[in-house]
C-alpha cells in the first residue's frame, strides 16, 4: 500500500513469520527513512541541493532557448529548406508545433517519473531532446524539421520535473526561492533566446543556432549523468526493498503480470488526473480559456512581425531578434 501523503510515502515489504503478541498474524513490516537517512534527499547537504537547482534551471533555460530561438527566423528555415515559395503556413507550424509537443509530453512523462523514478525518466528525455534537436539540425526539408520540432517538445523533461524534484528535495516552507529560480530561468531564455539567435542567424546561419542549444543541453546532460541522484522517495524505497529482499534471500516476490498490472494502472490514473482537475473546476476551465487566447494572439503575432519588420521596415535578423524580447517574456510567462 502506498499512502498518498507525501510526508509519509510509506512502502509494505518482508514477509514476518509467526504472531504478534496480540494473536494476530502480521507478515509485512513498513519501510520508511530514517531520521538522519542519506539516501534522503532532504537529508541532502544544502550545497549539494543548491547545485541540482542551478541544473536545473540551467536545463529549462536552455529549453527554452530552443523553443522561442528559432521564432524570429522561422521564415528564413522554412525558405533554406523549401524555396522562396513556400506556404506561409509552413513557418507558422513550425512555430507552433513545439507547443503541441510540450502540451503531450507531460501526460507521459509525470506518470513515468511516478513509476521509475525522476532519475531515469530525466535522463532518457533528456537524451531525446539532444537526438530531436540533432534530428532538426540536419534536416534537409520543413517536413522533418516540423517533426523533430515536435518531438522536443514531447521529450521536455525539465519544465515538467523540476517542480516535483524541488519538492522532493525541499520542506514546503523551504521551497520558495528554489522554485522561483526555476522559474526565473525559462524567463530569462524566453527574454534573451530571440535576441541571440537573431545575431547567431544573421552572421552565421539558423542552424549554428541549434547546434549552440545542443552544445548546452548535452552539457547539462553530462551533469545529470553524473552528477544527480534520484529523488523521488518511493523509487528510492523500492530498490531499498529489492536489495533488502536480495540480501535476505526473499522469496515472495510480486508476480510480474501483477506488476505490469499496477503500473499500467497508475499510469492511467496520472494521465487522466489533470482532465479530472480540469473539468473539475470551472475557475481552471476560465483560466485555461484565457490562457489559450493569449498563447493564439502571441503566436499571431510571433509569426507576422517577422515579416512585417523585414519586408516593411529593412530590419536585419538580430534586430527582428531584438524586437521580440518583450513577447518572449509573455511566452515564458505564459508557459510557466
Amino acid at each position: 500500500m502506498v499512502l498518498t501523503d507525501e510526508e509519509q510515502p510509506l512502502l509494505r515489504i518482508l514477509s514476518i513469520p509467526g504472531d504478534s503478541a496480540d494473536g494476530v498474524k502480521h507478515d509485512e513490516v513498513i519501510l520508511d527513512f530514517e531520521p538522519l537517512d542519506p539516501e534522503n534527499p532532504r537529508n541532502w547537504t544544502s550545497s549539494f541541493k543548491r547545485f541540482i537547482v542551478l541544473l536545473l534551471a540551467l536545463m529549462a533555460f536552455t529549453v527554452t532557448f530552443t523553443c522561442v530561438g528559432v521564432v524570429p527566423v522561422a521564415s528564413k528555415i522554412v525558405e533554406d529548406l523549401d524555396g522562396k515559395h513556400a506556404p506561409s503556413s509552413t513557418s507558422a507550424l513550425l512555430v507552433t508545433i513545439w507547443e503541441l509537443g510540450e502540451a503531450a509530453g507531460p501526460l507521459f512523462i509525470a506518470p513515468l517519473s511516478e513509476v521509475f523514478g525522476r532519475y531515469p525518466v530525466m535522463n532518457i528525455c533528456n537524451l531525446g531532446f539532444i537526438t530531436a534537436t540533432i534530428l532538426a539540425v540536419s534536416s534537409q526539408n520543413s517536413k522533418l524539421f516540423i517533426v523533430a520540432r515536435m518531438l522536443t517538445g514531447v521529450t521536455v523533461a525539465s519544465n515538467v520535473l523540476n517542480p516535483a524534484i524541488i519538492g522532493d528535495m525541499f520542506e514546503s516552507e523551504e521551497r520558495g526561492s528554489a522554485m522561483s529560480l526555476v522559474m526565473l530561468a525559462p524567463l530569462i531564455g524566453g527574454a534573451i533566446g530571440p535576441a541571440i539567435s537573431g545575431t547567431i542567424a544573421q552572421t552565421m546561419g539558423w542552424r549554428e543556432i541549434l547546434i549552440i542549444a545542443i552544445g548546452l543541453a548535452v552539457v547539462c546532460e553530462v551533469l545529470f549523468l553524473t552528477c544527480f541522484r534520484e529523488t523521488y522517495k518511493l523509487a528510492i524505497l523500492r530498490r531499498r526493498i529489492a536489495r533488502m529482499q536480495q540480501e535476505s534471500g526473499e522469496s515472495r516476490h510480486p508476480s510480474k503480470t501483477k506488476t505490469k498490472h499496477e503500473h499500467v494502472l497508475k499510469l492511467w490514473h496520472s494521465m487522466t488526473r489533470p482532465f479530472a482537475v480540469l473539468f473539475g473546476s470551472s475557475v481552471l476551465m476560465l483560466v485555461s480559456l484565457f490562457a489559450s487566447v493569449a498563447f493564439s494572439f502571441f503566436y499571431v503575432i510571433s509569426i507576422s512581425l517577422p515579416n512585417i519588420l523585414k519586408d516593411v521596415y529593412g530590419f536585419t535578423p538580430a534586430q527582428i531578434g531584438s524586437a521580440f524580447m518583450s513577447f518572449s517574456k509573455q511566452l515564458s510567462c505564459d508557459s510557466v
